[in-house]
């Protein structure tokens, strides 16, 4: 019993932490070393593993999920014994990127409904107060980085009555208007308020909607992305062959830019991406952790600033471009099949319309995950992992529709 009640604690602690560091980075407040982040991110994966339990998954999850950590494993090893001697640089992109590609352990932890339900009450009792410290400082277009858990309430926020409706529809607008030209917190903002007026009008949407919209969102990015990668078409370019919407923001350095909001970002990045690996033969097994593909664009500043000698950028904003450079081409196929794996469950193994609809996010999530979905310890990307676990979980996709209402509202303690 005390050593559950200690893995809530960590957890708690772990989420709540990470969400000040992050809110504190992106306001340009630099109190947190990278030492005492290290030890967190050491402590919350340490956690996670240790709460492991099969029986809370199916077997074909527990042997994927074992698969993935092998490869992993394997890669970070590789890493620290052919690119990392005598370069402090490369030691710091190897335990950033290791850490990272551990994040799926957190599945082992969230898939636990009293250990998440406990994360998220602590959660929701610190950050509004978070929030309201550091909004004044933080950039418009940053907030879903630490704000993304809230999405778990958003959407079924019709559920929730008195104060927690209004703070979670304010935070759901305050991402989806305060900067229209941070494109990815918009639409990650309104695809969870479409879902939840899916939720909304659950009586009139059929299982086979949701399941079609499910794998529209896997089966798209592929046909694009063949077609990108043939040349036959870029869907990249022929949205910003116009221009479209141009507005003026501020940048972290407080400079006024202009920036056309149908510009394409992308392409570059994947072209240095694809033919880094092609080059360098590694696209089957991955750079390990420790490297990251040449850049032209970005790779000057560690070779001639930071003394690295390698033009090189260790992550991207396309977070399953990291992964495939970090693990290559087969790292991409396990992480992409536990995606798969938990929207697949959740859509057609559940027993409620909650789950099925988490579902349908994680979908969405693997999709614009090839545009925009950073890899590292934010709580946008715990969040993420956190409506997988929901839906990996045997214990989540046994409820009934009202027990997973009364799951949803004593996060708030409230009562079905």
């Amino acid at each position: 019993m005390s050593s559950f009640w200690n893995k809530q604690k960590a957890a708690s602690f772990c989420t709540l932490f990470l969400t000040l560091a992050c809110g504190l980075d992106w306001a340009h407040i630099n109190v947190v070393s990278i030492y005492v982040m290290w030890a967190i991110q050491l402590c919350y994966l340490v956690v996670a593993f240790s709460a492991y339990e099969a029986n809370r998954f199916e077997a074909k999850d527990n042997s994927l999920l074992k698969i993935y950590f092998v490869w992993v494993f394997l890669s970070i090893v590789r890493g620290a014994l052919f690119y990392t001697l005598g370069n402090y640089w490369i030691w710091k992109n190897w335990f950033y990127g290791s850490f990272d590609v551990l994040l799926p352990a957190l599945i082992y932890l969230y898939a636990r409904p009293e250990i998440l339900s406990s994360i998220l009450r602590t959660w929701l009792k610190y950050v509004p107060f978070l929030v309201i410290c550091l909004l004044p400082f933080v950039s418009r277009g940053a907030y879903h980085f630490f704000l993304a858990p809230i999405y778990i309430m958003a959407f079924f926020w019709p559920i929730y009555s008195g104060k927690w409706k209004v703070i979670i529809l304010l935070l759901m607008l305050l991402m989806l208007g305060a900067d229209f030209s941070a494109r990815s917190q918009v639409i990650k903002a309104g695809f969870v308020l479409f879902f939840s007026l899916l939720y909304l009008k659950r009586r009139f949407i059929s299982q086979a909607l949701l399941k079609w919209m499910h794998w529209i969102f896997y089966i798209l990015p592929l046909i694009l992305l063949f077609l990108g990668l043939t040349g036959r078409f870029n869907v990249l370019e022929e949205v910003s062959r116009n221009q479209g919407i141009v507005v003026t923001k501020i940048d972290r350095h407080g400079k006024a830019i202009k920036e056309d909001l149908s510009s394409d970002t992308r392409t570059f990045i994947y072209i240095e991406v694809i033919s880094s690996a092609i080059k360098h033969n590694y696209v089957w097994e991955g750079r390990t952790p420790a490297r990251g593909n040449d850049s032209a664009f970005f790779g000057t500043f560690n070779a001639e600033e930071l003394k690295t000698g390698l033009y090189e950028r260790h992550s991207n904003e396309a977070g399953l471009l990291s992964l495939f450079t970090w693990l290559g081409l087969i790292g991409l196929i396990l992480i992409s099949l536990i995606y798969l794996r938990s929207s697949y469950l959740a859509l057609y193994y559940s027993n409620n319309i909650y789950i099925k609809i988490l579902g349908c996010f994680v979908a969405f999530r693997w999709g614009y995950g090839w545009i925009e979905d950073m890899y590292d310890f934010t709580p946008m990307i715990l969040g993420l992992y956190m409506v997988m676990a929901m839906c990996l979980s045997k214990t989540f996709r046994r409820m009934n529709d009202n027990e997973m209402k009364g799951w949803l509202l004593s996060l708030v303690g409230g009562k079905k």
